[in-house]
C-alpha cells in the first residue's frame, strides 16, 4: 500500500463527498486507502456516502475527540507507506499527488511534506511557518497585532520573507494537508491529544525535527484549501467566550508549556 489518506469530518457530509469525488476523478495510478474518522457518530455520515465510494472506510470516534485524536484513530489503522492527513475542505487534481509521493520517495530523510494550498482563486495559502513566540496568539487575536512590533513578530512567523514557490525546510506546516512517512511517524509520535484543536499540527512537526526528520514545503504539488477560520473574532471578549477560540487558547497554553525551557530543534 502506498498512502492511506486520513480525513476527520464533523458536520460536514457535503465537503467529504466533493473531496472523495475529487480524488476519484483524478484516477489515482498508486495503491491507496482512504480512511474517514466521524468525530459525530450520529450523523449517518457512513450511511450517506458508503454506497457512492465504497472504496472508503467510514470509522465513528466515539464522540467529538479533537482534530489531532481523530486523525490518530485513522492512523493506527494506516497501512499505507505514507499516510496523508487530508481536511475534508481539500480538492485534490489530477496528478498533485504522484508528485508530491515522487517527492517523498526521492528524499528519504523527509518526514513531513506539504504542499503548495491554494485559495479557490488560486492565490497561494501560507501553509508554512517558524515555530511560534509565546505572543504570537496575543498578536494575533487582540490589538497587539496592529502594533508596529506586533506587526513584525507576525510576518516573521508567517514567513513573509518567502513567496512559496521553491522546495525548503520549513519549522512547520498547516495540517489541512501534510504527507506523513509511516516510518518517521512511529519513531516521533503521533498527534498528542491534549490539544483538542490547534497547534497540534506545530507540535508534530517540532517533534519531527527532535528526531531528526525533516519537514518541507514542497511547492511541485498543489491543492486548492477552501480554508474559513473557525477561530476568527470580531471582538476580544470572544477569545473567551467563543468555543473555537477557547480551544485556540488552551492549545497555545499547552504547546507553551510542554516546550517551556526547551532550546529549538532547528
Amino acid at each position: 500500500m502506498k498512502v492511506t489518506f486520513v480525513t476527520v469530518a464533523y458536520k460536514t457530509p457535503e465537503l467529504i463527498r466533493n473531496l472523495l469525488k475529487s480524488l476519484e476523478l483524478t484516477k489515482p495510478d498508486y495503491a491507496f486507502e482512504y480512511i474517514i474518522v466521524n468525530n459525530n457518530p450520529s450523523d449517518g455520515l457512513e450511511e450517506s456516502l458508503q454506497e457512492r465510494f465504497p472504496w472508503a472506510t467510514f470509522v465513528n470516534a466515539p464522540h467529538n475527540v479533537g482534530f489531532g485524536a481523530g486523525n490518530n484513530i485513522g492512523f493506527r489503522m494506516a497501512k499505507g507507506e505514507y499516510i496523508m492527513c487530508t481536511n475534508p475542505d481539500l480538492t485534490f487534481f489530477p496528478g498533485q499527488m504522484e508528485k508530491l509521493l515522487a517527492y517523498a520517495d526521492a528524499d528519504k530523510k523527509a518526514g513531513i511534506i506539504g504542499p503548495k494550498l491554494l485559495n479557490p482563486n488560486r492565490t497561494i495559502q501560507r501553509n508554512f511557518y517558524r515555530f511560534p513566540s509565546f505572543l504570537i496568539p496575543a498578536y494575533r487575536r487582540t490589538f497587539l497585532g496592529k502594533t508596529s512590533w506586533g506587526k513584525r513578530a507576525i510576518a516573521t512567523y508567517q514567513m513573509h520573507d518567502f513567496d512559496g514557490e521553491n522546495v525548503r525546510d520549513v519549522d512547520g506546516l498547516f495540517g489541512a494537508a501534510i504527507l506523513i512517512r509511516k516510518q518517521a511517524l512511529e519513531e516521533f509520535g503521533y498527534f498528542d491529544e491534549l490539544f483538542f484543536m490547534y497547534f497540534e499540527d506545530i507540535d508534530l512537526c517540532r517533534r519531527a525535527w527532535q528526531k531528526g526528520w525533516r519537514v518541507c514545503y514542497v511547492p511541485v504539488a498543489h491543492f486548492v484549501h477552501y480554508h474559513q477560520r473557525e477561530s476568527a473574532i470580531k471582538w476580544p471578549w470572544q477569545i473567551f467566550t467563543q468555543r473555537t477560540s477557547r480551544a485556540h487558547l488552551a492549545s497555545a497554553l499547552h504547546y507553551f508549556r510542554k516546550y517551556r525551557g526547551q532550546s529549538m530543534p532547528r
